[in-house]
């Protein structure tokens, strides 16, 4: 069994206010440089839909119009935590688990944690995706979703990363 990912990091906003500005994905996901579009044309997508709530999917618009399902919601927690069967666009099968937790510190502070597991799925490709999720969580949650918290909230907190 393969180590899960783990990314924590706290930001100035309640609970409530950092899993909206998580739904809100548009606002900060990199679409310019991670999305199945970008990846397939060269191209940056034109939007992330999401409907968060069990059974809900998580669609990427392409710059195409192409429809790339990148997962559906295994539970939705708010403001608490969202799960999420993740797969990126690759088949159903090789989905993984993603939980996002939302943990008031009081202060108007939150800590978000990240979990992704089930690397197995991918079989002989496991290593290889677990180690590209590695980074690019770094890129899409500690620094793009971290920014997109700061934006919302009190910008005299800076956002404190932890990476496990």
């Amino acid at each position: 069994m393969l180590k899960p990912i783990v990314k924590v990091i706290e930001v100035p906003l309640r609970p409530a206010q950092a899993y909206d500005v998580f739904v809100d994905i548009n606002s900060w996901w990199p679409l310019q440089t991670r999305s199945i579009s970008f990846h397939t044309t060269n191209l940056p997508a034109k939007r992330i839909d999401i409907d968060p709530k069990p059974g809900g999917a998580i669609v990427e618009i392409g710059a195409d119009d192409t429809r790339h399902v990148w997962g559906v919601f295994a539970d939705c927690d708010a403001p608490a935590s969202l799960e999420i069967d993740f797969h990126m666009g690759h088949p159903k099968e090789h989905a993984t688990h993603l939980v996002i937790a939302f943990i008031d510190l009081g202060d108007e502070a939150t800590m978000v944690k990240l979990v992704h597991t089930g690397w197995e799925s991918y079989g002989a490709l496991s290593h290889v995706m677990r180690e590209g999720y590695e980074n690019g969580w770094d890129d899409i949650f500690v620094n793009a979703y971290a920014s997109a918290c700061l934006k919302g909230g009190n910008s005299v907190h800076r956002p404190r990363s932890n990476t496990y």
